[in-house]
């Protein structure tokens, strides 16, 4: 070869490593504000800076689908229907984009006033509304200038006949956010076997969201050996230990997923849950977390058990988020020329 011919060469295998690459991504960290919780969460928030320096996001839990399911409204704080204003979302936007953080749009079918999951609300909406409703999300995303939409839409029980028009209405959406370059997660339930979302409507959505977050809080953890019988049906995967982090990752891979779109639950009411792994202390899971390379969950930023809010934890938890390999990892072989 001649010299220039060498460095064409050269230039092609490059081009061909990182077209032929993936590049690790960084397990993400979100924590959610509920409406109830604002000022509560603020203070803790605001009361020590490794806890945003630990964030990546923030979910705001502070939207409902209107009850013709046409919109998205405020939600209640309180029992007597007193609604957030729109001065305490801005005033909480301001506090995260000062600190790099990116929020999203939290839209929930629960309030301080029903008290309960109304399956038929959310239906309402991204079943009988889907696109009157998904164009409201998104106005109200632009409107509070929203990094992109959480969806926290849950039913418990059977709702499997609904699957397939929620998997609707999460690729429309999808198409319209990835318009204006925003970001969709959905919360899911943490076992394939029952309620609405759950794991196994997980590959329906695979290349559409940006994460899943499963809502098993104090359920999961490495160390448990616990299987799962849902009522009125056989126990859920042949009596699988389906609450350990790592078959919900294995899970999730299956589905098309990579390990930093999996968020891990994690219950910042309590300072210890489960037993076995390498203990049932919070450092134990974010070990544990940390070493699968997933992301974690924290309900919620109200931090209720004081260990939560311990710069020691946080440190921790930036050391998870930061955890990734710096190499390029290449899926193809590229074969020497003569």
């Amino acid at each position: 070869m001649h010299l220039h011919q060498i460095g064409v060469y050269l230039l092609g295998v490059s081009l061909a490593l990182v077209s032929n690459s993936v590049l690790a991504q960084k397990p993400q960290v979100i924590g959610w504000i509920p409406a109830y919780g604002v000022d509560k969460s603020m203070q803790v928030l605001q009361s020590n800076p490794h806890i945003p320096a630990g964030l990546t996001r923030i979910g705001l839990q502070f939207w409902n689908p209107s009850v013709d399911g046409k919109s998205v409204v405020l939600a209640p704080t309180t029992k007597n229907g007193h609604p957030l204003s729109p001065e305490e979302v801005r005033r909480v936007v301001a506090w995260a984009k000062q600190n790099h953080l990116q929020v999203l749009l939290t839209v929930y079918n629960n309030s301080q006033t029903t008290n309960k999951w109304n399956w038929e609300l959310a239906k309402r909406a991204f079943k009988d509304n889907p696109k009157a409703f998904g164009a409201s999300l998104i106005a109200t995303m632009q409107r509070f200038e929203l990094d992109g939409i959480d969806l926290d839409l849950e039913g418990e029980g059977n709702f499997e006949e609904d699957r397939a028009a929620y998997a609707k209405f999460v690729k429309d959406l999808s198409i319209n956010l990835r318009k204006y370059k925003k970001l969709l997660t959905i919360d899911s339930f943490h076992s394939p076997c029952a309620n609405a979302p759950n794991m196994s409507w997980w590959r329906d959505w695979q290349g559409q969201v940006d994460a899943i977050h499963s809502m098993g809080y104090q359920d999961l953890y490495e160390g448990s050996t616990a299987s799962f019988t849902p009522e009125n049906k056989p126990v859920c995967e042949g009596g699988a230990a389906i609450f350990k982090y790592s078959w919900q990752l294995a899970y999730g891979k299956n589905a098309g997923y990579r390990a930093d779109q999996i968020l891990m639950g994690m219950p910042t009411w309590l300072a210890n849950w489960g037993e076995g792994g390498l203990g049932s202390s919070i450092s134990a899971h974010l070990q544990e977390a940390k070493t699968l390379g997933v992301g974690i969950a924290l309900w919620d930023l109200q931090l209720g058990a004081s260990p939560w809010r311990s710069a020691e934890t946080w440190a921790e938890i930036q050391q998870l988020r930061d955890n990734k390999d710096e190499k390029v990892k290449v899926k193809t072989k590229i074969a020497a020329k003569p």
